[in-house]
């Protein structure tokens, strides 16, 4: 007689690494299953690579690079300048970001990124390639062996090439590509990245210059398509605009707000992506909130989601227009367990790379540095699908503004109203959160070095940052970001970073044995 086995497996894919354990498993007899322990087993990768980013790269001479600088949880302290990649031996799966950015000059912000194990297939979806505006595709191949990869763009008209581009990228080392000579004039550009043998990591750097004017630089990493995403660290005091892109056939998107009355529909965030374009999405009125708010997208195809914010900066010399600040957010990954840097090394790493001398000074002479720096943790645990959806359904239709008109923030868009400053976006501290009552339906018990915080399903929750580096668990899977602020002469910059290692995810399935 053969009995048929179910046994649990955890998977944590990506770059051909995996993971796996055995929990435990179930004997089918008859019409129901009785349970018989299993013996937890495990297996390792013998190395995990991580790729990361050098710093802020000179569009106008790409070998002139800004270095940034890289904390890994690997280390006891930050690398400076950034290695060229991070690298896990005998079982341990590194988690590291590099902070990049420059305190003026017109490369003038702040970039936290993740170091990324190599893929084979990712996209990216932030940037132009209009007049002033510049966009630099960074390639790195961890590898020991070259990587050819292929790239094609992707517009609101759709594909914007016939056949591939190609690059080369020698092993261990990194590449730098200005898209707008491959994509030239696309206001709405995303990308799709792709790689032979051992893959590549990817990020591109988007910056725009009104005349003389710096409107913001900012680096994004490379993501791949999903039909439930959730986008952590969106400031809703900012204008904001969130990109998709459809892969592969007619996407019908719909975009939900987690804010700190729970999670609600966005106006307007309805919408049909057709495939091989882009599409942009408003995101201004999203929130009332002064912290930083999460998107929910979901889909019925994959689709690729990142979003740009803008604020207004400082001043600008003849005070007839303003310096901008730019940054990014893309999806983040859930997990159980992570570990993360504390707020010390963030405020010197970023002090670090905020007060080198740019690489590209303004045509009039700016100030320059940083004054004060900042950095939370923003933590969330996903809402109950259904109750989210209810609560959707309640929302009475009228009740609901319309959408808003898409802003153009690749359109040189530095405003004349802020003269006085007193307009700035994030002039401010965000308000911190201590949690919410253990009691909270659903809540989940986040460990953060020596404390435990509560948070309600389906509301960010943003909390102080332990000041040395610590280890954050969580009972089932919550998502998490570090949002990193810095005061400088030009403005204040803000980053976020999400928390886990890019390019692995964790899957769970089930194994049925035969005996």
């Amino acid at each position: 007689m053969t009995k048929p086995r179910i046994s649990s497996l955890t998977t944590l894919a990506g770059a051909g690494i995996a993971v796996a354990v055995m929990a435990g498993a179930s004997m089918w007899v008859g019409a129901s299953p009785s349970r018989v322990e299993g013996t937890v087993q495990s297996a390792h990768p013998s190395q995990v690579r991580l790729a990361c980013p050098s710093g802020i790269v000179d569009p106008f001479e790409t070998t002139n690079v800004a270095a940034g600088t890289t904390w890994s949880s690997l280390a006891s302290a930050p690398t400076s300048p950034a290695p060229a990649s991070v690298t896990g031996n005998g079982g341990a799966i590194p988690s590291a970001l590099t902070l990049a950015g420059q305190g003026g000059g017109e490369l003038a912000g702040l970039s936290a990124v993740g170091c990324a194990a190599p893929r084979t297939s990712q996209w990216i979806a932030t940037g132009a390639t209009i007049s002033g505006a510049d966009m630099v595709l960074i390639l790195s191949n961890p590898g020991t062996t070259a990587s050819v990869v292929s790239i094609d763009g992707y517009g609101a008209s759709g594909p914007l090439n016939a056949s591939s581009r190609q690059v080369t990228v020698p092993a261990t080392s990194s590449v730098s590509v200005l898209l707008a000579g491959w994509f030239p004039d696309e206001n709405s550009l995303a990308v799709h990245v792709r790689a032979d043998g051992g893959g590549v990591a990817a990020w591109v750097q988007a910056s725009l210059m009104n005349g003389e004017v710096p409107q913001g630089a900012t680096l994004a990493s490379a993501v791949v398509p999903a039909t439930s995403q959730t986008i952590l660290g969106v400031d809703p005091k900012g204008t904001s605009l969130l990109r998709l892109v459809s892969p592969s056939g007619e996407a019908h998107v719909s975009v939900s707000v987690a804010d700190s009355t729970g999670v609600h529909p966005l106006p307007g965030g309805q919408a049909t992506v057709a495939e091989g374009t882009t599409l942009e999405m408003p995101l201004d009125g999203a929130s009332s909130d002064s912290s930083p708010i999460a998107l929910i997208v979901t889909s019925d195809h994959e689709v690729v989601a990142q979003t740009t914010t803008i604020t207004l900066g400082a001043p600008w010399v003849q005070r007839a227009s303003a310096w901008i600040m730019r940054s990014n957010a893309s999806p983040a990954t859930p997990f159980t367990e992570a570990t993360i840097p504390g707020a010390s090394q963030l405020s010197a790493m970023t002090s670090s790379v905020l007060s080198s001398t740019p690489i590209r000074a303004t045509s009039l002479a700016t100030d320059s540095g940083v004054n004060a720096t900042s950095a939370s943790l923003l933590l969330y645990a996903p809402a109950d699908a259904a109750a989210a959806a209810a609560s959707q359904e309640e929302t009475p239709q009228s009740a609901q503004p319309g959408p808003s008109a898409t802003p153009d923030i690749w359109a040189s868009p530095s405003p004349v109203t802020s003269q006085s400053g007193a307009s700035q976006s994030g002039a401010s501290q965000e308000a911190q959160s201590s949690g919410t009552s253990a009691s909270t339906p659903g809540a989940v018990a986040v460990r953060v070095g020596g404390r435990t915080i509560y948070v309600a399903p389906g509301v960010p929750t943003l909390v102080s940052l332990p000041d040395s580096a610590s280890q954050m668990s969580a009972d089932t899977p919550i998502q998490a970001a570090l949002v990193i602020s810095a005061d400088t002469a030009v403005g204040r910059m803000s980053t976020t970073w999400n928390v886990g290692t890019e390019g692995i995810s964790a899957v769970t399935g089930s194994i049925r044995t035969i005996n």
